[in-house]
């Protein structure tokens, strides 16, 4: 009887070993598909991160080139306005306008704007309705 429950213990410890073999065996290939799974997953990622870095880089350099661009804008613009200085101090006729485009500004009338700069009714009338419309 002795020997026959040994027996049985043996059986059944033999039974309980494979039973956690089995489940050892399932648990590790589990965790291998998981682990293929996040290679997967940081192979993506890192495609994605190199993809936005390329991108970064693309629009710093775009930021660089509008950066030149608006720096040179600046100078023509500030050539520009010495320009137009320049011309409005040798044209005597621009100080009868720009003084015209001030009275039109204070609110002054066709008649009184024909009278202080000596200009036609047209030329007022054309002045007059350039100004207002601002």
């Amino acid at each position: 009887m002795i020997g026959e429950t040994a027996l049985i213990l043996a059986v059944l410890a033999l039974v309980l070993a494979m039973a956690a073999m089995g489940i050892a065996w399932m648990m590790w290939r589990r965790s291998q598909r998981k682990l293929e799974a996040m290679s997967t997953l940081m192979r993506e990622l890192a495609r994605s991160r190199d993809s936005y870095r390329k991108q970064l880089e693309e629009l710093q350099a775009a930021n660089i080139g509008l950066g030149k661009k608006l720096t040179e804008l600046g100078r023509q613009q500030v050539s520009l306005r010495e320009q137009q200085q320049e011309l409005a101090l040798k044209d005597p006729q621009s100080k009868l306008y720009s003084r015209a485009a001030r009275m039109v500004q204070l609110g002054a009338d066709i008649e009184e704007i024909m009278a202080e700069c000596e200009m036609p009714r047209a030329e007022a009338e054309l002045l007059l309705s350039l100004h207002r419309q601002r």
